[in-house]
């Protein structure tokens, strides 16, 4: 990418209270030089000084870092919306004003390939219905799947992703047809197996029912599976999740899916394109993502042990590294 030349497709951040989380983002976003910038921050819960002080900090390092921008935008709010309203209307806000573009949430750092790679996958199926979005994030421990710079799944993924406003207009963040979707069995005919079944059935009645968890991104897959859109997956992981601390919503530390290993900027490029000589679900790569985020958390499964040893380990030398450090 030519760092002269502004980056045309818009893009979206959202923050809320990680100073420095949003600032390395942002130190990422600005290395490309973006022409057309949307940023949101939730505000701080009722009566939290700590959470007073982050989004202060949070705030300020957004205000001052984007100067050169031509077209910039803020979406402040003074309540915390949590993460399944406040997520929403950031989006909504977003397609409100353009038809197509990057998210990107404020514990998610680019490689700069994503980049490149969502505003040329945006341009090719911008009139493709069959496509529902592009994400940056692979969780294939870097296995190629397919022939191609890419590969197509049935999850969205919204760890550093891309899509068109023809598909956002389609989401319902209180998924109301839910239980006429459930009793016609509508979802048997989109998944392959009775246990992936009855984890999305789970899921999806406790968001209808009890508003339990709170997260928007649940509803986004059941919109991609209804309308059978797929997801566009690059075959190298282009985004790092540094949001695994103690402010994060729905992600803590040590549980981040470590068969993910991240590319640094200096490895080989994505680019040139080549594109998938098929245009089918990588049923592989699927199996993979679904023991490691949705249905698959079988004990006796050798990924999920693998997964759980590889966290221990991870947990064990952050703890020895803090003790030597405390020497």
């Amino acid at each position: 990418m030519n760092k002269k030349n502004k980056f045309k497709t818009p893009i979206l951040i959202i923050a809320w209270k990680r100073p420095k989380q949003t600032q390395e983002l942002i130190n990422k976003v600005k290395l490309i030089n973006p022409e057309n910038l949307y940023i949101a921050c939730d505000g701080p819960r009722k009566d939290n000084e700590e959470d007073n002080t982050k989004v202060r900090d949070t705030r300020e390092i957004i205000l001052k870092s984007f100067k050169k921008v031509t077209s910039k935008k803020y979406l402040f709010s003074n309540n915390n919306q949590g993460c399944k309203i406040g997520v929403t209307n950031a989006i909504n806000w977003f397609f409100e004003n353009e038809s197509e573009g990057i998210i990107l949430e404020d514990d998610c750092i680019p490689h700069l390939d994503f980049f490149s790679f969502c505003q040329e996958m945006l341009e090719k199926y911008r009139n493709d219905e069959r496509i529902w979005s592009i994400t940056g994030h692979n969780q294939q421990n870097n296995l190629q799947r397919g022939s191609g710079t890419y590969y197509f799944s049935k999850y969205p993924r919204s760890w550093g992703w891309a899509t068109w406003k023809r598909c956002w207009v389609k989401y319902d963040r209180d998924i109301n047809d839910w239980p006429n979707i459930k009793s016609k069995g509508v979802l048997k005919n989109k998944l392959v197996s009775r246990r992936e079944l009855r984890f999305w059935e789970k899921i999806l009645d406790k968001i209808y029912y009890y508003n339990s968890p709170n997260t928007w991104d649940y509803q986004w897959s059941l919109s991609a599976f209804l309308n059978s859109g797929l997801t566009i997956v690059p075959n190298r992981n282009l985004i790092q999740n540094v949001g695994f601390d103690e402010d994060a919503t729905h992600t803590l530390l040590g549980e981040a899916d470590t068969l993910i290993e991240i590319d640094i900027e200096n490895c080989n490029s994505i680019f040139p394109t080549k594109h998938p000589d098929y245009f089918v679900i990588n049923k592989k790569a699927d199996d993979l993502v679904d023991i490691l985020e949705y249905s698959g958390g079988n004990k006796f499964s050798k990924i999920y042990i693998f997964k759980k040893i590889k966290n221990f380990k991870l947990r064990f030398f952050k703890l020895l590294e803090n003790f030597v450090n405390l020497k």
